[in-house]
């Protein structure tokens, strides 16, 4: 577990092993990403936006996402899915992807999930878990459709991220604060056995933790003292305008 300082907040990391200029860059986009949102989240003072769903989300992820980007992304892209791989059911179908997103001369897609934590608890919710399974299968089922992006850029980068709000339905004092510290490095572990079981091809690459200023959580009627993003990087896949990206490149 590595432990990274920016923007004046703490955060807590652990990484797969897996290498390559593909891996790397779609590392440090996720990484950029997930501090530039916390210190956004710090400039509102009620109603914090990871306190609710998906869609409240994007309140501090696409402002982050388009200024990493210098305003490459797309939200709501319309895609086609069909999906071959045999643990998956998924018919023929039209569907959308969350985020499309030009990052350091790769194309990204993203599929986002947000879920709870409670971090008193030794085992992870089922919703979690569910919700980290539909995404792999929301990215492998547009493993076809990416392949015909025109955009001249090196390859395409399928990223699923799970953001999740560790929470405690008490209100909140130090020794609750202090505990949740205590359980970051057990709850690394605990999600990636957790999220991988059945599926160990499917085991979280990265997994970052923020740890919430105290004077943040307490502003709370409950406890949110942490933040996590859980993510799956899936290999830079080669599309129709990558042709043209490597003859104008050579």
């Amino acid at each position: 577990m590595n432990i990274l300082k920016k923007h004046g907040l703490s955060f807590y990391q652990t990484v797969s092993e897996k290498e390559g200029e593909d891996f790397e860059i779609a590392k440090e986009l996720i990484e950029n990403l997930f501090c530039d949102m916390a210190k956004l989240s710090t400039k509102y003072v009620w109603d914090l936006p990871y306190t609710y769903r998906e869609r409240q989300l994007d309140s501090i992820l696409l402002p982050t996402l388009s200024k990493l980007c210098r305003g490459q992304v797309i939200t709501e892209l319309p895609a086609y899915r069909i999906c071959n791989n045999r643990r998956f059911q998924v018919d023929e179908s039209s569907g959308r992807i969350d985020y499309w997103c030009i990052y350091k001369n790769y194309s990204f897609v993203i599929e986002l999930k947000h879920g709870y934590d409670f971090f008193s608890t030794p085992t992870t919710q089922g919703r979690v878990t569910a919700r980290w399974i539909k995404m792999q299968e929301q990215l492998q089922s547009i493993e076809k459709e990416i392949k015909s992006y025109v955009e001249e850029t090196k390859g395409i980068i399928r990223i699923g991220l799970l953001v999740v709000t560790s929470r405690s339905d008490r209100s909140p004092n130090n020794t609750l604060i202090k505990d949740f510290k205590k359980s970051i490095s057990e709850t690394f572990e605990r999600f990636q056995k957790d999220l991988g079981r059945g599926f160990p091809t499917l085991k979280p690459d990265l997994q970052l933790c923020w740890k919430i200023p105290s004077t943040i959580v307490m502003r709370e009627e409950v406890t949110y003292p942490g933040l996590w993003a859980i993510s799956k990087i899936y290999p830079a896949k080669n599309h129709v305008g990558a042709k043209q990206y490597v003859n104008e490149n050579n």
